[in-house]
């Protein structure tokens, strides 16, 4: 069993490696390929510098007899021609390692944002996922290039090696063969330790994740106020700094014990190398050899110890980064669990949209936030969803955008399974401002173009949008215009109000131009003036289309068609804001509460 455990592993091994020199490849062909190849000549090249030493030695005793200097100076401008080639490789090899590294930064980024349009919601409830993606950001694009550094190395001494091995087995196999088997206790302990401190990251992703987070949040300009406020960022320094701490009064253990098996082992090799030179210094001596015989050997054993140690530790690098690749390839193996296999294209001009007995709850929960619940929209007609907290209201609006798919009944665009059109030509027909919008650290024009990416460069376009909703008052008095940089935390960078980057989140939709509007509490940032001025202009952008708008102020409300009163995952009432009123149930509870406050 556990030789089969072993056997797997290996496999695993070797196929992550397989995965790492495709994508390395792919990313950097030609600096990878200059590479590979400096570390080849750099490895003959060590081979070489044993033998030019031997010549240069037996010739310079030779020339202490004789006095003529011309065959040692041939070979010591020789070493020194080898030298100056092998320094030269290094900085070659050492040039092409950080450019493939900037080369694979940008590749390790397209694999995780790639991954993250792929994958779908379902994904993004599952914190480990969230972990692998720390991991992934953290770790992967290092040790991609580490692992092909490794390769590289590995393949440098390997060669080292066979040349050398060919110059001591000249000597004595036995000699040989004890150079080999005393590096196999590092090697060991290097594998071992190198387990281990996986082991122990994977253990603490989540802590230090939170740490980066809780850091990430102090950093914010519009959270600064709040934190000074409350006194809030001392208590957030503390949190980060506990999390640190204990895994420094960690580390110094764990650490220490690392040192101490390090050092053993490395104590018990140079041991079993010094004797193993004594009796190389025996046998050359007994066999009467030259001293470039005895230079080379030494030289060569030294050669020979580096080498095998380097390949040892180029295995256990390599089996250490193994371990951290694992994420990678399982972020890029993921798939979405959501099909798009669509062939029909939805177009604006949809007749309905209907849910028949659509039942839903979150993955990894077992309570329905939508219950059997039956629904029916047409295009070009105002609807507005409202009820208490929880009730489902935004839940709906992520199956309807098919964010998810219900667990029991079917959503039904003119009576097809919306499964059966393409998730592309769902998201293009559909603009959504959402309460809790993105604030992207860009331009205005930006902001507001990412709503439409393929309008993004027609500003005409983008200033009819920003017109709807009323950012173009503010936009055109920044500094410069639609082209400012928005968010204080960058240089020449303005910030907004929030009532400010609603209305930027408001032109994103309108420029999206789509045939279904969605509005999750569209004016909850705005001011009473600003409110309505933004909704006598949404009553022109509504007109022809499908709009749902999820609301708590219930003033907004009148300017529907129809109203869907939602309480616990159903639909409890329906109807005009009259035929509500004068049914006198939960609609008409909720609005009278919101008047007499008002009153």
């Amino acid at each position: 069993m556990c030789k089969m455990k072993n056997i797997r592993q290996i496999g695993k091994f070797l196929k992550n490696i397989c995965y790492i020199i495709k994508i390395v490849f792919q990313a950097a062909p030609g600096i990878t390929t200059k590479m590979i190849i400096c570390n080849i000549f750099l490895g003959i090249l060590v081979s070489f510098n044993v033998y030019i030493w031997k010549y240069f030695v037996d010739t310079a005793v030779i020339s202490l007899e004789s006095g003529k200097i011309g065959a040692p100076a041939f070979w010591l401008i020789s070493l020194a021609v080898c030298t100056g080639v092998v320094n030269l490789l290094t900085k070659l090899s050492t040039y092409y390692r950080e450019i493939g590294q900037e080369y694979m930064n940008c590749k390790v980024a397209n694999i995780i944002m790639g991954k993250i349009d792929e994958l779908n919601m379902e994904h993004f409830d599952n914190p480990k996922v969230y972990d692998a993606v720390e991991k992934v950001s953290n770790e992967s694009v290092a040790r991609c290039i580490s692992i092909i550094v490794m390769l590289v190395t590995l393949l440098r001494y390997l060669t080292t090696f066979i040349g050398i091995i060919i110059v001591i087995i000249s000597l004595s196999n036995t000699i040989a063969a004890l150079m080999c088997i005393t590096m196999i206790p590092i090697f060991y302990v290097s594998i071992s330790i190198a387990l281990r401190q996986y082991n122990i990251y994977s253990e603490r992703v989540q802590n230090v994740r939170l740490a980066d987070y809780l850091k990430e949040i102090s950093l914010k300009y519009e959270n600064i106020k709040e934190l000074k406020i409350y006194n809030a960022i001392i208590f957030l320094k503390n949190k980060i700094v506990c999390i640190y701490e204990k895994y420094i009064a960690e580390d110094k253990k764990y650490k220490k014990r690392f040192l101490y098996e390090l050092t053993g082992t490395d104590i018990l090799q140079y041991i079993f190398s010094t004797i193993i030179k004594i009796y190389t210094v025996f046998k050359v001596i007994t066999e009467k050899g030259t001293i470039g015989d005895l230079t080379m050997y030494i030289s060569a054993l030294d050669s020979l110890e580096n080498s095998i140690r380097t390949i040892l530790d180029s295995v256990a690098s390599l089996y250490s980064d193994n371990l951290y690749i694992d994420n990678l390839v399982e972020l890029d193996n993921m798939r979405s669990g959501m099909e798009d296999t669509g062939k029909r294209e939805l177009s604006s001009d949809f007749k309905t949209i209907e849910f028949q007995n659509v039942s839903f709850k979150y993955p990894y929960t077992d309570t329905y936030v939508l219950k059997d619940l039956s629904i029916k929209f047409e295009n070009g007609k105002t609807y507005a969803l409202v009820g208490s907290n929880g009730s489902g209201k935004t839940t709906f609006i992520k199956l309807l955008m098919r964010l998810y798919d219900p667990q029991k009944g079917e959503i039904l665009i003119d009576g097809v399974s919306i499964k059966e059109y393409s998730l592309k030509s769902i998201y293009k027909n559909i603009g959504v401002i959402f309460q809790d919008f993105i604030k992207y650290p860009l331009t205005a024009r930006e902001n507001i173009g990412i709503g439409n990416v393929e309008e993004m460069n027609k500003l005409k376009n983008i200033e009819k949008a920003a017109k709807v909703s009323g950012a173009d008052d503010f936009i055109e008095k920044l500094k410069n215009g639609y082209d400012t940089l928005l968010q204080k935390e960058w240089d020449n960078g303005s910030e907004l109000s929030i009532g400010q980057w609603q209305k930027i989140a408001i032109s994103r939709s309108v420029l999206r131009n789509s045939g279904i509007l969605i509005l999750d509490e569209p004016s909850s940032a705005l001011d009473p003036k600003s409110e309505y001025e933004m909704f006598e202009k949404m009553k022109m952008l509504m007109r022809d289309k499908m709009s749902i708008m999820i609301t708590h102020r219930f003033s907004n409300v009148r300017i529907v068609d129809q109203i869907f009163v939602m309480q616990e995952g159903k639909v409890v009432e329906f109807g005009s804001h009259e035929d509500l009123m004068l049914k006198k149930g939960i609609y008409y509870n909720l609005y009278s509460l919101q008047a007499d406050y008002y009153k």
